[in-house]
This record gives C-alpha cells, structure tokens and sequence, in this order.
C-alpha cells in the first residue's frame, strides 16, 4: 500500500478503492488477512479515524469482514455489492472485463424492457419530453462522439426515471456502466448509431403512445440486437 501523503476528506474513499481494486484484480485473495491497523497506519501515514472510516466502506461493500482474534478478512464476490457504482468502479482494471461487459448486458436484458413498460405506463408527458430530447441529441449529425455517447445513455436513465419504481432507480447506476462499456464498442463497429437510432426511436414512440406492450418489446428487440453484435460468438 503507497504511503498518502496529506490527508483530506476523501481520503477514506481513495484508500478503500486502492484496497478494493487490489482484490477485484485478485492481489489480495479471499481468506487473506490484511495487515494489522498499526503496520497499515505506518505505511499509509493517515490518522486511525481515516483508516476506520476506509475499512468501514470496505465492510459496507461486502468486501472485508473483521472477526475477533481472526482479524479483517477479505471475502468472496458473493459477498460484495455489485450494484454499487463505485463497486464497479473498483473493478475497472480487473482482467475479465468481457465477462464483466456480458454479465451487465445480461441485467439489461432483464430489466430495460419492464422500465420502457413502466415508462409508457406512469412517465409523465414531461418525462417523455426528456427521453426524446436525448434522442434528439442522439440524432444530431454534427454531434461529437462523447456527445452522441452521453445523449444514448441519457435516452435509457430518463426512461428508468420515467418508470417510477424506487426499485429499478439504483440499478439505473449499473445500466450506466454497461452502456459505457457498449455504445463505443457499437459506434467503433457500425461507425454510428446505425440500425439502432430507428430502434431508439420505436420505444420513444411506444412510451409516448403509452402501448406498454410495444414499448417492452421493442426495448427487447433494440437490447438483444445490441447484445448479438457485442457478444455473439
């Protein structure tokens, strides 16, 4: 662990992600105990409260698990909390990011489609008014790249905004990460939207139609479509 060399108030944070990209790479391995508070103070050169307050979002993440006389362990992936933003964050530079890739766009296969649902059922004609805005701006000819990227994405949150369900609004983190991960795979391999803008436009008609069945399946049929060029063997 590299020493810090001042202290701020994201600190905890900073040393939590180095400790937890550590384990998501696999350098500190499940059972591993980490070294004791005092050797981690000595190397780290923080206060005791800001290496509590690292191994307290560490353990909040399912990622370490303190025991008496066993000391701080770490713990299975089963444990962590893979929905979390910043847990994905953590796995970044792990080396099974297709498999990573693969495992968010199977959430979406899941969950996308009942949002378009919900979105077409209790949007709001405002909140439709901002999925086609992203669309809008997907559409723009002259748009820059990381521009077009941000108003794809902006396309499916607004839709899981428009879907109401205080239970699909947290995955709404994850959904992000996989859509970074595919829409500059799919621009880099079609050289655009391509196929897909028509496919945008056809849940952003159904949700503003509200035919909730047409909107589930057209957000299927646009993720499944997405999920073959990316995957498909």
């Amino acid at each position: 662990m590299k020493a810090i060399a001042r202290e701020d108030r994201g600190l905890p944070a900073r040393i939590a992600g180095d400790i937890g990209r550590r384990i998501t790479l696999g350098e500190l391995k499940v059972g591993d105990t980490l070294p004791k508070e005092a050797d981690m103070l000595a190397t780290l050169g923080v206060s005791r409260t800001t290496l509590r307050e690292a191994l307290k979002i560490l353990s909040t993440k399912g990622f370490i698990e303190a025991k008496p006389r066993l000391g701080t362990r770490v713990r299975a992936a089963e444990h962590w909390n893979t929905l979390d933003p910043v847990v994905l964050s953590w796995q970044s530079d792990a080396e099974d990011q297709a498999t990573l890739a693969e495992e968010l766009f199977e959430l979406r296969l899941s969950i996308e489609p009942l949002a378009a649902r919900l979105a077409a059922r209790r949007g709001s004609a405002a909140e439709h008014a901002e999925i086609r805005a992203a669309f809008a701006r997907m559409a723009e000819g002259g748009a820059r790249v990381e521009d077009a990227i941000e108003a794809d994405i902006a396309f499916h949150l607004n839709i899981f905004q428009s879907a109401h369900n205080r239970f699909l609004l947290p995955v709404a983190s994850v959904i992000r990460a996989a859509l970074s991960i595919s829409i500059p795979k799919t621009m880099a391999a079609t050289g655009g939207f391509g196929q897909s803008l028509a496919q945008h436009e056809a849940i952003l008609v159904a949700i503003e139609e509200r035919d909730e069945d047409k909107a589930f399946e057209r957000a299927a049929a646009l993720i499944a479509s997405t999920y073959k060029r990316n995957f498909a063997s």
